[in-house]
């Protein structure tokens, strides 16, 4: 299993989603985050990929964790390692305007507008429990095709 990060700024009842436009999850609305590289704290991997990814710094002392969440892929090729613990977080504060770059195109959406068919599969089983403020652990695990779910466990817990 390798790390990887998700970050949702949050700002009057709305949530700022990425539309993936190449490469894991193309075509899905999701968070903005990555794999941390090797001399990376995951918190300093949320914050470059954040700016990487739409172009907003936000800080360490503004990342709040809200959910740590392991995935399981059925489907991955044998020489691809997709499982992977996912380390999420929201930021309320930040400096920049959200742009859209090469890989996601930023759109800001109500809490109860969230395009959850059009994001990965798992999200309707945690996501509005976080935006609720909620911290969780989860585990899902997906099918051969990576869109359904085969098994999943969510957990509601007072820190992370």
């Amino acid at each position: 299993m390798h790390d990887a990060t998700l970050c949702y700024l949050i700002k009057d009842n709305k949530i700022l989603l990425g539309l993936k436009k190449r490469g894991f999850g193309e075509g899905r609305w999701n968070g903005y985050g990555g794999k941390p590289l090797s001399e990376e704290t995951i918190e300093d991997a949320v914050i470059r990929e954040v700016k990487e990814e739409m172009n907003v710094s936000v800080s360490k002392k503004h990342l709040e964790k809200v959910a740590v969440i392991d995935f399981y892929f059925t489907n991955a090729p044998p020489d691809k390692d997709w499982d992977q613990t996912v380390y999420v977080f929201f930021a309320r504060k930040w400096k920049g305007e959200p742009e859209e770059t090469e890989e996601m195109k930023p759109q800001w959406f109500d809490y109860e507008k969230v395009p959850i068919d059009k994001m990965w599969q798992d999200d309707p089983y945690w996501l509005p429990l976080v935006i609720d403020g909620k911290k969780i652990k989860a585990e899902f695990t997906f099918g051969k095709d990576n869109s359904s779910v085969l098994k999943k466990k969510v957990l509601i817990v007072d820190k992370l």
